[in-house]
């Protein structure tokens, strides 16, 4: 940049250069720490100037890199979960984890069958485990009752819900009953 000045000139190096103003050297702001871009941004040096751009997981709406917020891709709807997780906004990114019933990365979630391992599972030993598309349920068998965590035996003899002989008499067990044929029969 050259100035006028009475008899003479002065040349000074524009902003972005150094020098005595006859040479002038580009100015690397991105090394001389002297950008003014977000701790979320990369610098990269141009001639005479610099560019900010704002890391993976942030937005700069003004597209400057001087601010960068964190994106919400769960929000935004830029994920990669599957269908059966969950997505969480991290600082920067997003987590995927399956949903309860499901394993697997979180981008790709299977259905777990919980009745394969009654770890699994909260049913009562007297229930059967039925496998439902991420989840279970639980079913008290025949002679029990109960919502089938716990089950109870049904007395059938007690209740007359017994189907013997009239020569015979109930005998109740644990999932059922027993007839009994009367003395003499």
């Amino acid at each position: 940049m050259c100035t006028n000045t009475p008899g003479a000139y002065k040349c000074d190096c524009k902003p972005g250069y150094s020098g005595d103003g006859s040479s002038c050297t580009d100015v690397d702001e991105c090394k001389a720490g002297t950008d003014n871009c977000d701790d979320n941004a990369v610098c990269t040096n141009t001639i005479g100037s610099y560019t900010c751009t704002c890391n993976k997981g942030y937005n700069d709406f003004r597209n400057l890199g001087y601010k960068c917020d964190d994106v919400n891709e769960c929000d935004a709807k830029t994920d990669d979960c599957g269908e059966n997780a969950a997505c969480t906004n991290t600082v920067g990114s997003y987590k995927c984890t399956c949903n309860t019933g499901y394993t697997g990365d979180g981008k790709s979630c299977a259905d777990v069958n919980e009745c394969a391992d009654a770890a699994q599972n909260n049913c009562a030993k007297e229930a059967a485990c039925t496998n439902v598309v991420g989840s279970f349920k639980c079913d008290c068998k025949e002679g029990f009752r109960g919502d089938g965590k716990v089950c109870s035996d049904i007395d059938e003899c007690k209740e007359n819900s017994f189907k013997c002989h009239s020569h015979s008499s109930c005998r109740n067990r644990e999932g059922g009953y027993d007839c009994v044929c009367n003395d003499g029969y």
